[in-house]
């Protein structure tokens, strides 16, 4: 069975070689911007997930509120069946 690839990278020094390779790769001006970059996609995404999960709870309670037009429809049948 195979790890994930983050889980491979345990010691300090795979880390350091980890980060060698980056900084040549992107180089050490490019970095900064990269980083910059990332947080700011990270927070675009926890913001839209905040957004979804209230659009969820508000809509947990609307459906609370409100009955389901099956609902409705039973209580409607029930009382044309009273009558």
């Amino acid at each position: 069975m195979m790890k994930p690839v983050l889980a491979q990278f345990g010691s300090p020094s795979q880390w350091l070689i980890f980060l060698i390779v980056v900084l040549v790769v992107f180089g050490a001006r490019r970095l900064p911007d990269i980083a910059r970059n990332l947080g700011r996609s990270l927070g675009e995404f926890k913001k839209a997930r905040r957004e979804f999960e209230e659009e969820l709870m508000k809509a947990q309670q609307d459906e609370k509120k409100s009955p389901s037009p099956a609902s409705e429809e039973k209580a409607d049948d029930k009382n044309e069946q009273a009558r």
